[in-house]
């Protein structure tokens, strides 16, 4: 029931259709061929007998194969993914329900054989009994890379009440798997080395939240246990947690270049999603500083190249425009939004005008509207220098601009590095071998490269 799966130029294996004629199994083959040997003893031997246990073996089979043509089963079958969005390295359990009728709507019990189509990344096809009405099968994936994975079809064997012949079914579409990147621990910076702001209109720094302006609430549910103050706890008799104090919380403007024509190294698939190397690395890289500032009380205004703020976790971007999606990720957010990044990936830049905004100028229209003067961090590719131009003009509003690029070749420097450090930016040039921290632990030292690029 195995089906030959292809390569598509969409990453995902084109199912051949499934031929849903009855067949005989291998015990129904047998039947036949005893079947026809005994047909021949009894021509032989001249024994009614013979004969008759050759009919009954030879008629078996094919009256069985009626019976599915006549019945024509009908299988719903329903799949159930927990959780729907993880983290790479994090498991998620697949449970797979199996619902069996016959034409007239009549419940048929018994086992059935599924065939799961599972990506290779998450382990492969998967073969499996499922209990029709009864309990729901389950099997576990545990992804290792970020992206939009695709489980399923399912194809359901479906056979006599004595195994001689049985039908494909298809039944049931895809399901998607949204896995998150996983976040690395940075190394602790000093504030000034992205020169972040706080909400101070001079654009003065903010000093560290302290003991002196960190003020604590009663928990609520949902809150993350990481902002758990346990000496207030201990004090009040209950769990308390650390409310951020707006006039220490700094902030910092996080822009993920997602402009295709920057990352043109070889090909690669997140799951669904057309990536590659150098891609995942920034994406992986996000992932971090997000995680990382947001646990340090900085608000993060996360969003792309186009002015688009980047997905969240549940959020619909087909759905929500883009002007009306609040690009300011505080701690509470931070998890939502890291599981916004299973879905990115490079694109196009915007044909026209989006929202009565041409696309050059969308990016300058998402910082005057959201009042954005706060630092900026891009983190790019191989950046052009009309492309580091257009950054520069629709950034001109911050306070101070840091940039990290990844070389889509080891001795590769973006020509855009030249031009945004022209502008008084702080540049740090990786490879998409470098390790994060060491690129974060580069920012800001006047040092433009870091790994393996010179």
């Amino acid at each position: 029931m195995r089906r030959r799966p292809e390569p598509t130029a969409e990453g995902e294996r084109a199912e051949q259709p499934v031929d849903s004629r009855a067949r005989f199994t291998g015990r129904g083959w047998a039947f036949l061929g005893a079947g026809a040997l005994c047909l021949l003893l009894a021509t032989w031997l001249g024994r009614k007998d013979v004969l008759a246990l050759a009919l009954f073996l030879g008629g078996a089979p094919l009256f069985a194969a009626l019976s599915l043509y006549v019945v024509k089963p009908r299988v719903l079958l329903k799949r159930g993914v927990d959780p729907a969005l993880v983290t790479a390295g994090d498991s998620a359990v697949v449970r797979l329900r199996v619902r069996h009728r016959t034409r007239r709507g009549g419940t048929v019990t018994g086992a059935v054989a599924v065939h799961e189509t599972v990506p290779e990344p998450l382990g492969g096809d998967r073969e499996l009994s499922v209990e029709a009405g009864g309990e729901p099968a389950a099997y576990t994936v545990r992804p290792r890379r970020r992206g939009v994975y695709a489980l399923g079809p399912a194809t359901v064997r479906v056979a006599d009440p004595f195994g001689l012949a049985a039908e494909l079914l298809d039944a049931s579409e895809r399901t998607s798997l949204h896995v998150a990147p996983d976040p690395v621990e940075l190394p602790e910076i000093s504030a000034d080395r992205l020169r972040e702001s706080g909400t101070d209109p001079s654009r003065t720094a903010m000093p560290q939240p302290g003991p002196d302006n960190v003020t604590t609430r009663e928990y609520r549910h949902g809150d993350p246990m990481r902002r758990v103050h346990w000496a207030a706890s201990a004090k009040h008799d209950r769990l308390m947690v650390r409310q951020e104090d707006p006039r220490s919380t700094r902030r910092l403007t996080l822009v993920l270049d997602r402009d295709e024509t920057s990352w043109p190294g070889e090909r690669l698939w997140a799951g669904v999603l057309p990536s590659t190397a150098e891609f995942e690395w920034a994406v992986s890289f996000t992932a971090a500083v997000l995680e990382h500032l947001t646990q340090r009380e900085t608000a993060v205004h996360a969003l792309d190249a186009f002015g688009r703020p980047l997905p969240r976790g549940g959020e619909d971007d087909d759905v929500a425009p883009a002007r009306t999606r609040a690009t300011a990720v505080t701690d509470d957010g931070a998890e939502d939004a890291r599981h916004g990044l299973a879905r990115v990936r490079p694109e196009p830049a915007p044909a026209g005008a989006e929202d009565g905004v041409p696309a050059e100028d969308a990016l300058a229209d998402r910082f005057d509207r959201d009042g954005l003067v706060h630092p900026v961090l891009l983190v790019s590719g191989d950046l052009s220098a009309a492309a580091a131009e257009r950054v520069l003009g629709g950034t001109q509003r911050a306070a101070a601009g840091s940039a990290v690029l990844v070389a889509s070749s080891p001795d590769r420097v973006p020509d855009g590095a030249e031009v945004l450090e022209a502008a008084g930016w702080s540049v740090v040039v990786v490879p998409a071998s470098a390790a994060p921290e060491d690129a974060w632990a580069q920012l800001g030292t006047g040092a433009r490269t870091t790994g393996a690029v010179r």
